[in-house]
């Protein structure tokens, strides 16, 4: 911090806008001030001048204020002209604005941001008194500021699609809708995408039914034409690209060129992002380097002077970044680029560290929302790293040849920076990420990318041309996609990882410096050793000891080529010096710690009481069960319901929503579930199993545990294709079977099917023959019944008779998610269960749960908990004492049943 003040005042300005984020009122002034005083501590140790100290601290508490400040300003005005809201929301509401976005067409949907200026609605009471509401009531009202919402419109036929597609950024349009508050996250850890929208100062979505609920009042006009025209462009560009690439590789160049992800396979994504390479469909820094390149070759070629093609390529910046999507990375990678040739051009001295943290200054001032953003999170801390450790990670790998030490150096800082932060968002890191990417991402980035850009412009003017240039690079894909698809399947190279925490993700990456340092610095104590070795006299060393320490002090780093046979030396003295000789123990140091913290953030987290989590995934069941001894059990996978009419094939949308791959998968992942030692069919129906191929494909499964039947449908046997393919071992338990996972859990089936003769026969209905069975976990009982009817309750009943089965039940998943055919009464009286939980989907169209039913549950007294109104239900079952519930939603939040 002594030598660059300014990079401590950014990391002071970053400390304070996290603090902010993460805290308010009296705890966000208790962290800022153990922050101060940390800092304090930390400038009198290392000798830091007062100045510089004051003006750390003056950074922390700015960033913090303005923070609080922006986030203060951050709320809907909506409320206070409607008054309450009706189930969450306000129906029947008119909008009147301009869109603020290029309109995205999926299928039956069109989706794009609205700034609205004008509202209507028939609410007659508004917040402050009936006169504003019936203000609202006679017609628009004006807003006292512009409100962004997201408008989503399900168009009715397929003519409408073109409708939409004439919608554009700027228009003055009126939409009929019910407004809703975004949906926020039912699961415990779950991505939350109230939050999302929230950092985005979005507060409302707004729901059309069909293209004739929006109307066209007036074209773009203004200064938001400008922005018409670069959509415009970017989907006259995305066209082309579809014509000169066609299947997977539209989608594919459309992202990697002009940074248009809606169109990418989701398959080839998911390929992609199992291989760590989901980074070259970012526009970053390499496809503006690459590009200001381009530029700036262009113009030296044409014999413009050095000066003036600096500042014309400065010029091409802007226009690149709004054209591939201003991004937070094409946004830090463009200010990075542009204070960087305008350095060259003034002569100036360039430091990459001072532009990263002027570029990540000047975007927190403009939008400190920016901080939430995943891109820009990778994309500071991975360009920092390189910055930081690639000329340390050179001298380190100074065995290899020039022309690979440099690739192989930016890849390995890259992947070893963006590690923390991959496992922490997205939980899986690829054993053969970092191969693909020396391999694959140079290919594409000095192939793919040029001749793709060239072939893009003559695509403009001329076809032919463009698709002879295409040509080798629809060759490049093909390889890139065979090798993503095969590496990507290869389940030996997939970890996956619990989400650390913060303080795990601090301390690895101070590790990680800290070894990387003084690993260079051994290097170049060994070269200067070696160096005085070959015949070199005392004074001879002096002099190379005193030139390095006097040249670094001057210019920071020498040249590589002459570091690997006079390294410099910063803490001076002889190589052979008590600190020298300490760097191989501290390096070892530094290997022990990080074995040691990735080890306790790969290993699973035993947790003895055991736990048994009921995921909330809409109309269907998911519930993961960890035993006391760690083992994984996932009972059923819930599941997407379509219902797709012949010659309605244009609803269907690219990437549709998929409670497993959505949902269940990153769940597990979430909480670091390795594998599962059983996944537990019930039955065959798709909202039990719709989400289960998903799993079997992400997650190894041991045993696989089902019903013995199939129901008839194509995705069932697919799915238990998959099962055969994975080599998963699959049992059909009758009644009575008994299995323990291990020796304090116990799970005893109650299937009410029997035996079935024959391999696998088909049943139509399903629900009946649900498996079933009771669980014993540290002593507490546990019921799971899939969606057995009263039939199928009344057959287990009475083979508990038989065997004089008397025993109650603590917990009580309620079957067929709470159906009037199911929990009778003698199911209730046999079981007494304390608690009752349903997996119940949201304003459901079946009418579930029962009232009826769920009042038995209750006068029997029995505490119901459901996922609808409760979202995801924790339950702990500790050894000895009474078990323990929580839920993500509506208070309950460790509460013990006696």
């Amino acid at each position: 911090m002594k030598r660059r003040p300014f990079v401590g005042f950014t990391v002071c300005w970053l400390a304070g806008a996290i603090v902010a984020h993460l805290y308010d009122g009296m705890q966000m002034a208790i962290v800022l001030v153990g922050l101060a005083l940390l800092l304090f501590a930390a400038g009198r140790l290392t000798g830091l001048p007062c100045k510089p100290l004051l003006l750390f601290g003056l950074a922390l508490g700015l960033a913090a204020s303005y923070g609080t400040y922006r986030d203060a300003r951050n709320f809907s005005v909506l409320p206070d002209m409607l008054g309450k809201t009706v189930e969450g929301g306000y129906p029947g509401i008119q909008l009147e604005g301009s869109l603020a976005g290029a309109v995205k067409i999926d299928g039956d949907l069109a989706m794009f941001e609205m700034d609205v200026e004008r509202i209507k609605s028939g609410i007659e009471e508004g917040a402050n008194g009936a006169s504003k509401g019936e203000a609202a009531s006679k017609g628009f009202v004006l807003l006292p500021r512009t409100e962004k919402v997201v408008v989503r419109v399900k168009l009715a036929a397929e003519d409408e699609q073109k409708t939409a597609a004439s919608w554009g950024r700027g228009d003055r349009v009126a939409v009929s809708a019910d407004l809703e508050t975004p949906s926020e996250a039912r699961n415990f850890g779950a991505f939350d995408y109230r939050d999302y929208l929230r950092d985005k100062r979005i507060h409302w979505v707004a729901r059309g039914a069909g293209a004739s609920s929006l109307e066209l009042l007036e074209p773009s006009r203004g200064g938001l034409r400008l922005l018409r025209r670069n959509d415009d462009l970017r989907a006259l560009l995305a066209g082309k690209l579809e014509q000169l690439y066609p299947g997977i590789g539209a989608g594919y160049m459309q992202g990697l060129l002009l940074g248009l992800q809606d169109g990418l396979d989701p398959e080839t994504y998911i390929n992609f992002a199992r291989l760590g390479m989901t980074h070259v469909l970012a526009i970053s820094g390499m496809h503006v380097g690459l590009y200001v390149g381009a530029v700036l070759l262009i113009l030296r070629r044409s014999g413009v002077a050095k000066e003036t093609s600096l500042v014309a390529a400065l010029c091409f910046v802007p226009p690149y970044v709004l054209l591939t999507g201003s991004s937070p990375s094409a946004i830090r990678a463009g200010i990075m680029s542009m204070i960087g040739l305008y350095a060259a051009r003034r002569g100036w001295l360039k430091d990459g560290l001072h532009i990263l943290c002027l570029a990540a200054l000047l975007m927190l001032l403009w939008d400190p929302y920016y901080l939430t953003s995943i891109s820009f999170q990778l994309s500071f801390s991975v360009t920092a790293g390189i910055i930081v450790l690639t000329r340390p990670m050179r001298r380190i790998l100074f065995f290899l040849p020039d022309s690979l030490a440099t690739g192989a150096s930016i890849s390995l800082v890259a992947d070893l920076v963006s590690f923390p932060l991959s496992i922490y968002y997205f939980n899986q890191y690829s054993l053969l990420g970092l191969a693909a990417n020396l391999i694959l991402v140079p290919l594409i980035s000095l192939i793919s990318i040029p001749l793709g850009t060239v072939s893009l412009i003559l695509g403009t003017f001329w076809i032919q041309g463009a698709e002879w240039t295409a040509y080798p690079v629809r060759l490049l894909n093909a390889i890139v996609f065979w090798c993503a698809d095969g590496g990507g399947a290869v389940r030996w190279a997939r970890t996956l990882w619990a989400s650390p925490s913060p303080a795990w993700i601090a301390l690895y990456l101070s590790v990680l410096f800290a070894g990387i340092f003084a690993s260079e610095r051994y290097v170049k104590a060994r070269a200067l050793n070696r160096t005085a070795d070959k015949g070199q006299g005392s004074e001879d060393r002096e002099g190379m000891s005193g030139l390095a320490t006097s040249n670094e002090a001057n210019s920071d780093t020498l040249p590589l080529a002459s570091e690997r046979f006079a390294p410099s030396v910063r803490y001076g003295g002889m190589p052979d010096s008590r600190r020298n000789r300490m760097r191989p123990w501290l390096i070892v140091l530094c290997v022990c710690l990080l074995a040691g913290l990735l080890t306790a953030a790969y290993r699973p987290k035993n947790d003895p009481a055991g736990l048994v989590q009921m995921l909330d995934v809409g109309q269907g069941d998911a519930i993961l069960i960890t035993t006391p001894s760690g083992k994984h059990l996932l009972v059923d996978g819930g599941g997407t319901i379509t219902f797709e009419r012949p010659g309605e094939e244009w609803r269907r949308r690219l990437d549709p929503y998929e409670v497993g791959r959505d949902v269940v998968v990153p769940l597990l992942k979430k909480r670091g579930v390795h594998r599962l030692d059983a996944v537990i069919l019930t039955h065959g129906d798709r909202d039990h199993y719709g989400g289960l191929l998903a799993v079997i494909d992400e997650i190894p499964v041991e045993r696989f545990i089902m019903n013995g039947t199939r129901s008839g449908r194509e995705d069932l046997d697919e799915l238990l294709a998959a099962v055969m393919t994975a080599g998963s071992d699959v049992y059909a338990p009758q009644d009575g079977d008994v299995w323990s996972p291990d020796e304090r859990t116990t799970l005893e089936f109650l299937n009410p099917s029997g035996v079935f003769a024959g391999n696998l026969p088909e049943l139509e209905d399903q629900n009946e023959y649900s498996v079933a069975f009771r669980m014993v976990m540290n002593g507490h009982s546990f019921v799971f019944t899939g969606d057995i009817g009263g039939a199928a309750e009344r057959d287990i009943l009475k083979r508990l008779a038989e065997r004089g089965d008397n025993g109650k039940a603590e917990v009580l998943k309620v079957g067929h998610h709470g159906s009037k055919h199911s929990s009778t009464e003698d199911w209730i009286r046999h079981w007494s269960p304390r608690l009752s939980i349903i997996s119940v989907g949201a304003s459901n169209t079946y009418g579930h749960p029962n009232e009826d039913v769920v009042d038995r549950l209750e006068q029997a007294g029995s505490l119901v908990r459901r996922t609808d109104l409760h979202g995801e239900i924790q339950i702990e079952a500790p050894f000895g004492m009474p078990i323990r519930v929580r839920t993500l939603l509506g208070n309950l939040d460790g509460m013990r049943l006696q």
